[in-house]
């Protein structure tokens, strides 16, 4: 029998950060090695666009052994159809130990989390940030982040529901010792049971660098606090190195939460401006629950609302934005699946027209896909205040 002496374990922890204060959202460090010593810091960060106006700051300082590095600031703009949007702000950094203040300002409104951030740079099997994505992009130049072919969304929330999309790179790999093999596993923090084991992977050190990728179905897996540990094992010298990173599940009493709390388009301005100056999470609750209490007395409507906004998102979501907040999420929530759906071509056939068909009051709803991204714009219906008014819309 063969015994595998561990001569080096080195364990490496990835986190992400909840924002303190009255803007709610994640921040995550992820980074990525660019030259010998120089590595890309992407601080990717979700905020909930309701909570700010259309402009806002991030705010960014950089302290190592309390010196401090660099400070920088930077306005941004978000649109208010938006929702749960990720995006990011990069740096250039070194190897090191460093203490992160993150702060994002909008108007009266603020939230910062401090937090410390540890690049690690060995002569010998060296690590990217461990990765966990809401999705991979076929089309990866087109996706909303990009890195050595992958395109993903981050989620920086690292809450999911049914799969996940890992990936992270090593580097400084020496090709002339053997094999490295590589296998995870997820492990239940409430219990400390390890629930899901992979098969091990072993790679051919005939290069010095590896893209680690792939996707973990969890589907089986209850609602909890998680863990996950990719090991990686160089089987000729002897050295072992763990990559791990915390993760929550939820589905559907998430789902039902987050709907209940969705009123953008049942709810007059008056009633959003009032549920938006709550911050108190308790009042947020009671508030929400009397909403629903006046708006579906009987408990008839709101089964019908949560489903169409499930089929919403699931139907309709860009890299950018939720299903539920495109014209057409909007659309199919208020008025459900349309019963015919025709395409009237345009511009030599390079884009369409998109015309949806209530028979029932003859309603029409007409989108374009003005930018070629996916998201159909509404332009054009025969209903007051939904685009465009236009009382006789026909396929031509």
């Amino acid at each position: 029998m063969n015994l595998l002496l561990l001569v080096g374990i080195t364990s490496l922890d990835n986190k992400n950060f909840v924002l303190d204060g009255s803007i709610r959202g994640y921040v995550e460090p992820i980074y990525f090695k660019l030259s010998e010593d120089i590595y890309i810091v992407s601080f990717v960060y979700s905020i909930n666009p309701s909570d700010i106006s259309d402009n806002y700051q991030i705010h960014l300082r950089v302290f190592k052994d309390r010196e401090k590095l660099m400070e920088e600031k930077k306005d941004k703009k978000i649109s208010k159809s938006a929702v749960y949007m990720v995006d990011s702000y990069e740096i250039l950094s070194k190897p090191g130990k460093y203490n992160i203040k993150f702060e994002i300002k909008s108007k009266s409104r603020n939230s910062r989390v401090d937090f410390p951030l540890e690049i690690v740079e060995d002569t010998y099997l060296n690590f990217s940030s461990l990765i966990l994505a809401s999705k991979f992009y076929e089309d990866s130049l087109n996706s909303p982040f990009y890195r050595n072919g992958i395109g993903f969304l981050p989620n920086p929330s690292s809450i999911f529901k049914d799969t996940i999309f890992y990936f992270f790179e090593i580097y400084n790999v020496k090709i002339d010792s053997k094999k490295i093999s590589i296998r995870f596993y997820i492990q239940d923090v409430k219990n400390d049971s390890t629930v899901l084991i992979s098969n091990q992977q072993i790679l051919l050190k005939d290069k010095g660098e590896f893209l680690i990728t792939g996707k973990i179905p969890i589907s089986s897996i209850k609602d909890g606090q998680y863990k996950i540990k990719f090991e990686v094992v160089d089987l000729g010298l002897n050295i072992k190195k763990l990559l791990e990173k915390s993760f929550e599940i939820q589905r559907e009493q998430a789902i039902i939460d987050d709907i209940r709390y969705f009123i953008d388009y049942i709810a007059s301005q008056t009633e959003l401006n009032e549920f938006r100056s709550i911050k108190n999470k308790q009042a947020r609750e009671l508030w929400i629950d009397k909403f629903w209490k006046k708006k579906d007395p009987d408990g008839s409507f709101y089964p019908i609302y949560k489903q169409r906004v499930i089929e919403a998102d699931m139907k309709f979501s860009t890299p950018f934005k939720e299903g539920r907040y495109t014209d057409m999420g909007k659309i199919y929530i208020l008025f459900g699946q349309p019963d015919d759906i025709r395409r009237q071509e345009v511009a030599l056939g390079t884009k369409s027209y998109v015309i949806w068909i209530y028979y029932q009051n003859n309603l029409r709803f007409k989108f374009l896909d003005q930018l070629g991204t996916g998201e159909y714009k509404l332009m054009f219906s025969n209903v007051p205040g939904y685009g465009h008014y236009m009382e006789d819309i026909k396929e031509e």
